[in-house]
């Protein structure tokens, strides 16, 4: 059957780039004329190709670990059956690989820190390119009245999230073997400093409760509640240390 119209036309030519690399809907081919060499399918077909593996490109540079664990071609046959289920939606292919982590942690024949380590990869394309904001100073925790601490809220700046993991990933992103690695509960910090380089590093139970209080909201004094076993003054002192270490790294963007 011809194909109608010229949007008709640009419909299925649309379809078959998004689709399954090479399947080029047979009205999409009697529209196409083909060349010397090449039939309207295989002509057609290039691009689909090329439009495949162009995003599966960006997929392997914005999870180069993953990529690696898994070798390049598991990491390519995931990656279509991927695209097949979240083709790109937005204009810019840098929110491509939003959903690859939930992806790959709901399938049974991929092991449970590889979509963690997919997290975590996510998370720094996240800071990396998250708005740019000027950290506070370590001047501003000295300028601070004793009596107004418990009240204040500390701001994060956009580029930060935590990554929860049931593995140790940032051990697996530095290239740990995984088979030498063993399940831990594990937080990671990732962050991005004022010069725009991405950085991660794991935090400790009450430091991840902590920072977790601080992204929510919570003023200092619940934030202490972190730290119940400890005298206030011991707890606000521990928490000061925290705050110091997360302004020289540039994460507290203001104060509330």
């Amino acid at each position: 059957m011809p194909v109608a119209s010229l949007r008709e036309v640009q419909k299925r030519f649309w379809d078959s780039l998004a689709g399954a690399a090479g399947i080029v809907a047979p009205e999409l081919a009697d529209a196409v004329v083909s060349g010397t060499t090449l039939g309207s399918r295989a002509r057609l077909g290039i691009y689909a190709d090329a439009y495949a593996s162009r995003l599966i490109d960006v997929l392997r540079e914005d999870f180069p670990r993953v990529a690696a664990l898994l070798g390049d071609h598991r990491f390519e046959h995931l990656a279509r059956e991927y695209l097949a289920r979240h083709p790109s939606e937005h204009p810019s292919v840098r929110h491509l690989g939003h959903g690859m982590a939930p992806f790959l942690e709901r399938r049974s024949d991929v092991p449970r820190f590889v979509a963690e380590l997919a997290s975590l990869e996510w998370a720094r394309v996240e800071v990396f390119d998250a708005p740019d904001a000027t950290p506070l100073a370590m001047d501003h925790l000295r300028a601070i009245d004793a009596r107004d601490w418990p009240h204040l809220h500390f701001v994060p700046v956009s580029a930060l999230r935590l990554v929860r993991a049931s593995w140790p990933v940032h051990e697996l992103w530095a290239g740990a073997d995984p088979a030498r690695l063993a399940p831990a509960t594990t937080v990671i910090r990732v962050w991005r400093d004022a010069s725009g380089a991405a950085y991660h590093a794991p935090l400790d139970a009450r430091a991840a409760e902590v920072l977790r209080l601080l992204i929510a909201g919570a003023p200092f004094v619940i934030a202490c509640e972190a730290f119940t076993d400890r005298t206030p003054l011991e707890a606000a002192q521990a928490i000061t240390a925290l705050l110091a270490r997360w302004i020289e790294d540039g994460i507290i963007a203001r104060i509330g």
